[in-house]
């Protein structure tokens, strides 16, 4: 077991998350192994556990130990994983939310940002296309269901800069095992 997973494992029990909310942090988890290991296979330079183990902890701002905090829950998360000892995790974490791929400051730029960003826009609670992801989410969140569905267009270009050069396409993420 790498020492990622480990320290992820650990925070993410500490952390006391919901059922619900570990349920979908794994299935990002699960998601984001899947296309960094076919990225790595493939020639791809690209730490297949530093990028699982931030999208194991994605969400981990939301935990209900830091509920009341006023601030963003991929800033608490991002503050959380440093403070926890992994502060390789920070802004791969905090540039995750759906909202940030639209917006210059917070976009993700490297590799394991893109990967942990486009595996949450795939898994909910199972892994779904991405536009029925964005539709559960507008619904979740009727005052910004607008910028949410305009951010369709970039994740799909993002998904296929992603799969570029992949034996496999997004329709086969996570099914392939």
């Amino acid at each position: 077991m790498s020492i990622y997973k480990r320290q992820a494992n650990a925070i993410i029990e500490r952390y006391a998350l919901p059922d619900w909310l570990k349920r979908h942090s794994a299935v990002v988890r699960d998601a984001a192994w899947d296309l960094s290991e076919a990225l790595s296979a493939h020639g791809v330079d690209v730490d297949v556990d530093l990028v699982t183990a931030a999208a194991w902890l994605h969400d981990i701002g939301r935990s209900p130990l830091v509920a009341g905090d006023p601030r963003d829950h991929a800033d608490l998360s991002a503050l959380i994983v440093a403070a926890e000892g992994l502060p390789e995790l920070a802004e791969i974490v905090r540039r995750h939310p759906v909202y940030a791929l639209r917006d210059s400051a917070r976009a993700p730029r490297t590799l394991p940002e893109k990967i942990v960003y486009y595996a949450d826009r795939r898994g909910g609670l199972a892994i779904m296309p991405i536009e029925d992801r964005l539709n559960e989410q507008a619904e979740r969140f009727p005052e910004h269901a607008a910028a949410i569905r305009a951010t369709l267009a970039p994740v799909k270009a993002l998904e296929r800069e992603l799969f570029a050069g992949l034996p496999f396409g997004p329709e086969q993420l996570c099914a392939r095992r």
